[in-house]
C-alpha cells in the first residue's frame, strides 16, 4: 500500500531562519543558566556528577545503596561558595588530600550507567585529573546543553505536524522559554537531560506517525529511542505503551489490523532486545525492576492505630511541589517562583486542556495520544510518593522535572486545545502577540529568581556585592559571562525579529496529496 503523509505547508525560508534563531537563543540561554548557577546548585547535581567522577576513576557501578560519596565530591562542595573559581583546586590534588569516600550514600546506581558513562568518557577526554574540579562540572553540563540544543526544532516540527500551522508552531517553541526549571535542569550535570531530548524525539517520531508517514522506518527509530531511553532512567518507561498506542492508532482507516500490530511488534522487539538489560538485570538479581537506592536512609514509621496517611494533605503537598518544582524552583529547589503565578500558570493550563484539547477535531486523536506519557509518569509519580508517605510518614519525590520527558506532548495538547478554543483568526492573532511576549518575560522572571537566590540572598535587588560573587564564582569570569549574556541579548532579539515576521497572517499554500486546491477548512488550520 502506497504511504499517505498528511504534511504541512511547506516550509518557507523565513520560518526557517526564526526556528534557526529561536535554537540560538535558547542554546545560549541554557549556556548562561549553567554558568550562573554555582556548582552543584541543581537538584541532584553533586549525586550526579559523582557517579559519573566515580566511573572515570575506575571505581566501578555497584548494586543500589552501596556506592557512597567521593570524599573528594564532598571536598568540592565545601568550595563552592567560599573559594573563587580561579583558585579551586585540581582533582588530583583534593584526591592526594581526601582519599577514600565520604560516609552518604550516592542513590544513583538505581539508575543504568548509560549517562553516567558517557559523562565518564567526556571527563576522561578533557583530562579532567588535571583541571580545575569546577571545569568537570562545567564539561559535564555543556554535555547536557549540547543535547537540548534539539529541543525546540523537534518541538516545532511536531507542533507544526500535528496541527498543519506554521505560526501555532513557532508559538510551541515560544512555550520553552516559559518554563525557566526546563533551562535549570537543563544545563545542569543530570541524567534528565538524555531523557528530555529523547522524550522530544518519540512525540516528534509519534506525530509523523499519527499523521500518516506509515513508512517503516518511523517504527524502527521509534523502537530505537524508546529502547536508548530506556536505557538511561526508569522515567523513560511510560514512553513504551505511549508508542504501543501510537502505532496501533496510526493508520486507522489506511492500514490493516495486521500491518499496524506488525509495525508495533518490530518497534517492541527493538525495545526488547536493546532497551531491556537493565530492567531484567535489576528482576534477576534485586528481584525488582526499580531498586531504591535511598531505601536505607529512610525509617519505617508506621501509623498509630488513630491515625492514617491523609490523602488530602498528601495532595495538597503534591499539588504545591509539583507545579513550583516544574515551572522553576531553583538552587535544588530552594528559590521558588511565586506561587501565585505557578499556580495561576497551572490551572489556566490544565483548564484549557481539559475543556478544549480533546473535542472533536482533525487532531482530536493526536491529542488523546500524546496525553499519555505525561500522564503516565505522573501517576506513577504519585502513586510511588504515596506509598512512601504511607510506610514514613514522609511526602517525598515530589519533582516537576520529571514530567520533562512529556514536555514535548504538553505543548502539542496544549497547542491543539488553544486552537479548538480560540476559532477565529482575530482570536488567534491576538493570542499570538500576547504570549509572543508574555513566554520570554516568564524565563526572564525566573533568570532573576535564581540569580537573586544564588547571589542576593533572595532580595529584590542587583547590587555590586552580588554581581562580583557571580563574577568571582562563575568559571566564566566576569568577561566571559558578561560575553554569553550579549550574545543571548542579541539572539533574543533576531529570534523576535524572526518570530514577528513569521507570525504576522498572511496566506499560505497548504500541502495536499490529492486536491491542491486548499479547502476553507484547510485554509483555517494554516492560520
Amino acid at each position: 500500500m502506497a504511504t499517505e503523509v498528511i504534511g504541512a505547508p511547506p516550509v518557507t525560508r523565513g520560518e526557517r531562519r526564526a526556528v534557526i534563531a529561536l535554537t540560538a537563543a535558547f542554546a545560549l540561554l541554557l549556556t548562561l543558566w549553567a554558568f550562573l548557577t554555582p556548582m552543584f546548585s541543581a537538584p541532584d547535581e553533586a549525586a550526579h556528577y559523582d557517579a559519573a567522577e566515580q566511573l572515570a576513576l575506575g571505581k566501578g557501578w555497584p548494586a543500589p545503596g552501596d556506592m557512597d560519596l567521593l570524599a573528594i565530591t564532598y571536598a568540592e562542595q565545601q568550595q563552592v561558595g567560599t573559594v573563587a573559581a580561579a583558585h579551586r583546586e585540581t582533582v588530583a590534588d583534593l584526591t592526594a588530600q581526601n582519599p577514600g569516600n565520604h560516609d552518604f550514600v550516592n542513590q544513583m546506581t538505581q539508575h543504568p550507567p548509560t549517562y553516567y558513562g558517557v559523562g565518564a568518557v567526556v571527563l576522561k577526554g578533557i583530562g579532567f585529573f588535571h583541571l580545575r574540579w569546577d571545569l568537570g562540572v562545567m564539561a559535564l553540563r555543556m554535555l547536557d546543553v549540547v543535547m537540548l540544543v534539539p529541543l525546540p526544532f523537534l518541538t516545532w516540527a511536531t507542533v507544526r505536524r500535528v496541527t498543519r500551522s506554521p505560526r501555532t508552531a513557532i508559538v510551541g517553541v515560544l512555550a520553552l522559554f516559559a518554563v525557566p526549571q526546563l533551562a535549570q535542569i537543563g544545563s545542569s550535570v543530570t541524567n534528565d537531560a538524555p531523557v528530555i531530548l529523547l522524550g522530544g524525539v518519540i512525540a516528534w517520531l509519534a506525530a509523523r506517525a499519527l499523521t500518516g508517514d506509515h513508512r517503516w522506518r518511523i517504527a524502527v527509530w521509534l523502537g530505537v529511542a524508546v529502547a536508548a531511553v530506556c536505557s538511561v532512567k526508569g522515567t523513560g518507561l511510560p514512553t513504551v505503551p505511549f508508542v504501543a498506542v501510537a502505532l496501533l492508532v496510526a493508520g486507522h482507516g489506511h492500514l490493516s489490523w495486521g500491518a499496524r500490530i506488525g509495525r508495533t511488534a518490530v518497534a517492541g522487539a527493538i525495545v526488547a532486545a536493546l532497551g531491556s538489560w537493565w530492567w531484567i538485570r535489576n528482576l534477576l538479581v534485586f528481584g525488582s525492576l526499580q531498586p531504591d537506592g535511598v531505601s536505607a536512609l529512610r525509617q519505617e514509621r508506621p501509623w498509630g492505630r488513630e491515625t492514617s496517611a491523609n490523602f488530602g494533605d498528601f495532595m495538597n503537598v503534591e499539588w504545591d511541589r509539583l507545579t513550583s518544582s516544574f515551572w522553576g524552583q531553583f538552587g535544588a529547589l530552594r528559590y521558588p517562583m511565586t506561587q501565585i503565578l505557578t499556580d495561576s500558570l497551572t490551572v489556566i493550563a490544565l483548564a484549557v486542556i481539559v475543556g478544549w484539547a480533546f473535542r472533536r477535531s482533525a487532531n482530536r486523536t493526536a491529542a488523546l495520544v500524546m496525553l499519555i506519557t505525561p500522564a503516565i509518569t505522573l501517576v506513577i509519580q504519585l502513586q510511588n510518593n504515596f506509598a512512601s508517605y504511607d510506610s514514613t510518614q514522609i511526602i517525598a519525590g515530589a519533582q516537576g522535572r520529571y514530567l520533562f520527558i512529556g514536555l514535548v506532548p504538553l505543548i502539542v495538547i496544549s497547542a491543539v486545545a488553544w486552537r479548538n478554543l480560540l476559532t477565529s483568526a482575530v482570536e488567534r492573532d491576538r493570542f499570538g502577540r500576547i504570549v509572543r511576549w508574555a513566554f520570554p518575560v516568564i524565563g526572564l522572571y525566573g533568570l532573576t529568581v535564581a540569580y537573586r537566590g544564588f547571589y542576593e540572598h533572595t532580595h529584590l535587588q542587583v547590587t555590586t556585592h552580588g554581581l562580583a560573587l557571580l563574577a568571582n564564582l562563575t568559571p566564566a569570569g566576569r568577561f566571559g559571562f558578561a560575553a554569553i549574556a550579549a550574545l543571548l541579548v542579541v539572539a533574543t532579539l533576531w529570534a523576535a525579529l524572526e518570530v514577528s515576521r513569521n507570525t504576522v497572517r498572511r496566506a499560505l499554500p497548504v500541502a495536499s496529496t490529492t486536491d491542491p486546491t486548499p479547502t476553507a477548512t484547510q485554509r483555517n488550520q494554516t492560520t
